[in-house]
């Protein structure tokens, strides 16, 4: 299994994916660094001034590129699975001595690695700014490196199972930006877009079915932005605030994580299965 996950921070590198992600990434913290400036207010502001501010840029930061790293990572990721199922390269891998459940499991492991490490320099990297500039460490920033990884982590699930039976890396990325960008939201925002004016209990037990089935990027940065701000997550249902939107629960994270290991369950059972 570690030669399989090594292989695959290997592709990425020879396709410069690696090299493509980091500079993007590099971008954005270079951005960073000569956008929030601190220095002006230096003396001025009290502790808990400081403190708010940060948490404040943490979120507004997280609010605004939470679902573009989600979605990029998932562009990123997304010829893994297709490239291992090509002619010659699944005849190789299903040829030696290793189960088909631990090659899968190995590829899978090897893109969350990719991508967590990734993440890893892009939020370290903004928190490490914001701490110099600001002389307040907050760690709560560093949960959003696990979030954004467990969130990848759920929606590369879809990313596999595609890729396993269309072979089609296009297919996977147009299905994750569809889910992520707008038929997730609309669900998420059912109550104030579709019951106001549909009143019709079939229509109303559809979309909740989709909802609570389906994975829901939208309330893992709901989520994050929460801890981060310090805010108390409900378990089930959240506190509806000023604009009539739910404020994020738990359910919204466990209900995700079952969705990606239901998923990945099915895709290692028809990738055991497939006559290649």
């Amino acid at each position: 299994m570690l030669a399989i996950i090594k292989n695959t921070f290997r592709e990425a590198l020879a396709k410069k994916i690696f090299i493509g992600y980091y500079i993007f990434y590099a971008i954005v913290v270079i951005i960073m660094i000569f956008a929030v400036n601190l220095d002006a207010v230096e003396g001025v502001m009290s502790f808990a001034d400081v403190k708010q501010t940060i948490k404040t840029v943490e979120s507004g930061f997280l609010g605004l590129s939470f679902a573009l790293i989600l979605f990029f990572s998932l562009i990123s990721a997304s010829s893994f699975i297709t490239s291992m199922v090509d002619k010659g390269t699944i005849d190789m891998l299903i040829s030696k001595p290793v189960s088909r459940f631990k090659i899968l499991t190995a590829k899978y492991i090897g893109a969350i690695l990719f991508v967590g490490a990734s993440i890893v320099f892009l939020i370290g990297s903004i928190w490490l700014i914001l701490s110099l500039k600001s002389g307040y460490w907050d760690p709560a920033f560093l949960i959003s490196i696990i979030t954004l990884t467990a969130a990848f982590a759920v929606m590369y699930s879809i990313s596999v199972f595609i890729g396993l039976t269309t072979q089609s890396s296009i297919i996977s990325i147009l299905v994750n930006f569809f889910l992520i960008f707008v038929f997730c939201p609309i669900l998420s925002a059912r109550e104030q877009l579709i019951f106001t004016f549909v009143k019709s209990d079939i229509v109303k037990f559809i979309f909740n079915f989709f909802y609570y089935v389906l994975p829901k990027p939208g309330e893992l940065k709901d989520v994050t932005v929460a801890m981060i701000m310090g805010e108390k997550i409900e378990l089930w249902k959240g506190v509806v605030n000023e604009v009539g939107m739910t404020g994020p629960t738990w359910i919204s994270v466990i209900t995700s994580l079952l969705f990606c290991a239901v998923l990945y369950s099915y895709c290692a059972y028809y990738f055991s299965k497939k006559d290649y």
